[in-house]
């Protein structure tokens, strides 16, 4: 009969623990080292941390839109011979419309991606390098993104949509098709010690969401049209940041206000002086 109680027992608690592991209280987070593209692709996914190895990784090479467009020979003919990379529920290809294939990953949460010394990159020109869809607890560390080549009106660096808590620490966004960071309905981002820079359209646009902050950032090289572009979003911030050598206007802010503390403004090039940037509340910063 003890033997009978203690199996029971036994039962019983490796239910609670299943049920607690599947709502997500004891999560493991698994550690997966990466030294090539494929590698990368394929450790993408929830509760885990990719850490990359130094060196490029040219995402395009295992891109089935980019390798199968029939009007164009294969850049990167061998992905047949090599298969395709199994990539997690969630990571995607998606077609974009001008040249390529996009990465997508969907509903993605628990991920860290930490990148000393190594780049990511992708060819086609108008599409994000990543892009995150309803994904939560991203952090993306010590990480190079861009593309090969700089484009036009579609396509940037990192994407994020309908997700929260988004932290990018000590990473360079440079050379896109139109910005370094694109958000729609986030909450609780955190950018620091980062820099955009070289991106054809401008910094960065913002829609939505609330609690974004960037602190000990430099923007620097960017060109086009409306620099840092703000609509209804709630808690829009920048502290210690350097904004440099831009050309465009610098603030288009609807529906909102923006907070720049303690950050230098130098050799802009704008029609309008930055500090008279409608509904930017600046304090004490320096302009060149």
């Amino acid at each position: 009969m003890k033997r009978f109680v203690i199996a029971f027992l036994l039962i019983i608690s490796a239910s609670v623990v299943g049920i607690i592991n599947e709502a997500g209280g004891d999560t493991k987070i698994k550690t997966i080292k990466v030294s090539t593209s494929r590698e990368f692709l394929e450790a993408l996914g929830s509760d885990r941390i990719i850490e990359m190895k130094p060196g490029k990784y040219n995402l395009s090479e295992w891109d089935p839109v980019l390798n199968n467009q029939p009007e164009q020979e294969a850049r990167y003919s061998n992905l047949e011979k090599k298969g395709n990379p199994k990539l997690a529920k969630g990571v995607t290809w998606s077609d974009n419309p001008f040249d390529g294939g996009e990465l997508v990953l969907s509903g993605i949460k628990n991920l860290t991606i930490i990148g000393v010394d190594a780049e990511i990159i992708i060819d086609p020109r108008y599409a994000f390098v990543m892009n995150f869809k309803k994904c939560g607890n991203i952090v993306i560390e010590k990480l190079t993104a861009g593309h090969s080549e700089g484009g036009y009106c579609a396509g940037g660096v990192f994407a994020f949509s309908d997700s929260s808590k988004i932290t990018i620490n000590s990473t360079n966004m440079y050379g896109c098709g139109t910005y370094g960071l694109e958000l729609t309905n986030v909450s609780d981002m955190k950018v620091s010690s980062s820099n955009i820079y070289e991106c054809t359209y401008g910094i960065m646009v913002v829609s939505g969401g609330k609690n974004i902050a960037f602190d000990k950032c430099v923007f620097r090289d960017n060109r086009e049209f409306t620099l840092i572009s703000v609509s209804g979003t709630k808690n829009v911030s920048f502290t210690n940041c350097e904004f440099k050598n831009n050309k465009g206007e610098m603030f288009s802010v609807r529906d909102t206000t923006v907070t720049v503390s303690n950050s230098a403004f130098k050799e802009n090039n704008s029609e309008r002086p930055v500090m008279y940037s409608n509904k930017v509340k600046f304090n004490n910063c320096e302009f060149d």
